[in-house]
């Protein structure tokens, strides 16, 4: 598996979509984990960071960026 590390949401958010405003990545990334029944949990989390098993959960889920 994929060693991952925890990870700022905008961060992450910025690797899916680096064309985008970091605000902007973060709310298209939001959506598609609301979108997925496996990974719609992680929007209500109140850290500005994911676990690395959070990460390795989008990773699985959604294709690494």
């Amino acid at each position: 598996s994929i060693k991952t590390n925890s990870i700022g949401k905008g961060e992450l958010a910025s690797m899916y979509f680096p064309h985008l405003q970091p605000h902007t990545a973060w709310q298209k990334l939001r959506g598609l984990l609301d979108d997925d029944p496996a990974l719609c949990h992680l929007t209500a989390i109140k850290r500005r960071s994911f676990l690395p098993v959070e990460v390795s959960l989008i990773y699985q889920n959604l294709g690494q960026p």
